[in-house]
């Protein structure tokens, strides 16, 4: 019983050799291949919320996935915090002081200035009495001495107050800016880490897998989602060593599936510069090139949905036109 068996398999082998190698000339073997857009997550945080399910298209900017946010949100409210403070000091050093301090110095000065007017009145009093001898020597000089201090104190105040207005030095000011601008920094990057713990989408895309669902804590940089963008579809063939001088970058060729109502155009837009050996699946009796060179096609952009991936696919050169 072995015998027919054996024979029966070889002869179904050989039409199916028989079968490929009647393609045209022009006919080359290939496959759809997709590049995909993993996001991922810098932290360890778990995975809040999936807003969107596989095989769903998805437009650039919209949001998918959702990261617990607890610890970032609290780290950008302290650097917050932190820069409002380092702010309002920088604005104290610039301004001099508080106007509530300067206004209790130009009280002080008023106080002072009606204090010494009052002894410059009583100063012409003693003056007559000391010309008429009502009064003595000592107690003239006692009243222009007091005049005289009273003098002093307004003058002193004064420039207290003038002091007090004037803002800080300058090293102390510029290393205070650098405090600010450092703050800054910080609240910045603490933004950034809130606003991370939303993943978007970067393109127009097929969510094409999700790897990880809420509740599940990823490592750190682990893919969450994969994305497949009408672009980043191709479909990959191979040209013998023989005819490789008839391709180039550029030429038009017709992508064929079974199934598919007609071709889909396509353009070649990569062959490889390194020759690899025939694979054994796409061998044949009557074609015996050994070395061959991946080549690959975009299809156009608005037909690319049609495609799957994996799905074979014969690849008609038909030359620019």
């Amino acid at each position: 019983m072995r015998k027919p068996i054996n024979i029966f398999i070889i002869l179904i082998s050989v039409l199916i050799l028989t079968g490929c190698d009647n393609k045209s000339d022009n006919m080359l073997s290939g496959y759809s291949h997709g590049e995909f857009v993993y996001l991922s997550y810098s932290g360890n945080e778990k995975i809040e919320r999936i807003l969107i399910n596989k095989g769903d298209n998805v437009a650039a900017g919209q949001e998918l996935v959702k990261i617990e946010s607890f610890d970032a949100q609290n780290i950008f409210l302290r650097a917050e915090e932190k820069l409002s403070a380092e702010s309002a000091l920088l604005r104290n050093l610039e301004s001099g002081e508080r106007p509530e301090e300067l206004d209790i110095i130009r009280s002080q000065i008023k106080k002072a200035q009606s204090a010494e007017s009052q002894v410059k009145r009583q100063l012409g009093r003693y003056r007559n009495l000391y010309a008429n001898h009502a009064i003595s020597l000592a107690e003239w000089e006692d009243i222009r001495d007091e005049l005289t201090q009273k003098g002093a104190q307004v003058e002193e105040l004064i420039n207290q107050l003038k002091a007090r207005q004037l803002p800080a030095r300058q090293d102390e000011i510029s290393k205070q800016r650098s405090m600010v601008a450092a703050a800054k920094l910080e609240r910045d990057k603490a933004l950034w880490d809130v606003q991370q713990t939303t993943i978007v989408s970067p393109v127009n895309a097929k969510v094409f897998d999700i790897i990880y669902r809420a509740g599940e804590r990823p490592s750190a940089g682990k893919p969450i989602i994969s994305l497949l963008p009408p672009e980043n579809i191709k479909v990959r063939f191979f040209i013998p060593e023989a005819k490789l001088g008839k391709f180039k970058i550029g030429s038009k060729v017709k992508l064929i599936c079974d199934g598919c109502a007609e071709p889909i155009a396509g353009v070649i837009n990569y062959i490889s510069p390194e020759a690899e050996f025939t694979p054994p699946v796409i061998y044949s009796t009557k074609r015996r090139e050994k070395l061959i060179f991946m080549a690959e096609a975009i299809p156009a952009l608005q037909q690319a949905g049609r495609m799957k991936i994996g799905q074979p696919f014969d690849v008609e050169i038909i030359g620019d036109e």
